[in-house]
């Protein structure tokens, strides 16, 4: 996982979520409305397409693409519809999460926390990390399954073209920011 700095809300966000929402919210809907579709588009473009805790390209067409709300709705209805409590990430990653608020905000870590071991692609807490903060970052590793096998295929299928120079640093940082990052930190990018 790497650090996600909040992106601009759009300018039409307001009229299709907020409003409606507050609305919702006003009337105390038991059930809260999914607005927050409607930007659904609008968070995949202004977060490239990647997955927040997977930090993996979603591809279009899918259908793999959801809105995860960092402060869950069943705790925090007062931000179900706020933009700044949005994270585009995948299907995999929102159902693994749920409503629960022990996983760490990609928004509000920094960069550095996660790192890879590139030899098997599993995710680990940095070296030097201690006490409650690494005990969070391997609750997260755990409570998203970030070392099975379907997150380690999905780092796998850019990095493996990568080593056998089919593809170059500049696509597999578009497409997979945290191996990327990881190759760069640990000194064994390619020279191209």
């Amino acid at each position: 996982m790497i650090h996600v700095p909040l992106q601009p809300e759009p300018a039409r966000f307001d009229a299709l979520v907020r409003q409606p929402g507050l609305r919702a919210l006003a009337a105390n809907a038991e059930h809260l409305p999914p607005y927050w579709r409607e930007c659904l588009d609008d968070l995949r473009d202004s977060y490239r397409s990647i997955c927040a805790y997977l930090c993996v390209i979603v591809p279009r067409g899918t259908g793999a693409r959801s809105v995860d709300h960092a402060a869950p709705k069943s705790k925090r209805r007062e931000l179900a519809y706020e933009w700044s409590n949005y994270r585009f990430v995948c299907s995999l990653m929102n159902a693994r999460k749920r409503d629960l608020d022990d996983v760490l905000d990609p928004m509000e870590i920094p960069d550095g926390w996660f790192v890879l071991e590139l030899s098997f692609l599993q995710v680990l807490p940095a070296e030097g990390l201690y006490g409650e903060v690494r005990e969070r970052v391997q609750a997260t590793i755990e409570r998203l399954k970030l070392n099975d096998r379907e997150c380690i295929a999905a780092r796998e299928l850019y990095y493996t073209p990568y080593l056998e120079g089919r593809l170059p640093l500049e696509l597999l940082q578009e497409w997979r920011p945290f191996v990327a990052r990881e190759v760069v930190r640990q000194g064994l990018a390619r020279r191209e």
